[in-house]
């Protein structure tokens, strides 16, 4: 019995140690991005601001001027994957309406080059610092 646990932990160890870490960043994206897309309501502006600590925010303006925010953690889970965890979003309410929380995300992206990301839907952000 005390065999058996002996290689269930060393078992557990290995597979811990060979896994990749979860939380890495990658430095190419580190920076203040920009990008234009088109929503069900019309095109929006975006600027994502995805810091080296892990942190992100994202704001988005519509053509008609309304702006929201949304906060979290980023991070790469796998190559080529871009995760957006949020944890708090601006504004909560709309003419005295709640305003439901945007999901976290999960966006393939491919880096053109040190200035252009692009999103697996095509989008193309913009380094603008």
């Amino acid at each position: 019995m005390s065999r058996r646990l002996v290689a269930l932990w060393a078992l557990v160890l290995l597979t811990l140690l060979a896994a990749p870490a979860a939380a890495q960043i990658d430095q190419r994206l580190v920076g203040v991005w920009a990008a234009q897309a088109q929503s069900p309501l019309g095109p929006i502006q975006s600027q994502l601001i995805l810091q080296p600590n892990g942190s992100f925010t994202r704001l988005t303006t519509d053509t008609s001027g309304h702006m929201s925010r949304m906060w979290g953690v980023w991070f790469i889970p796998a190559p080529g994957m871009l995760r957006l965890n949020v944890q708090g979003y601006a504004p909560t309410h709309y003419r005295g309406t709640a305003i439901a929380a945007p999901p976290s995300e999960l966006v393939q992206y491919r880096v053109l080059d040190n200035n252009r990301v692009q999103t697996g839907t095509g989008v193309i952000y913009y380094r603008t610092q």
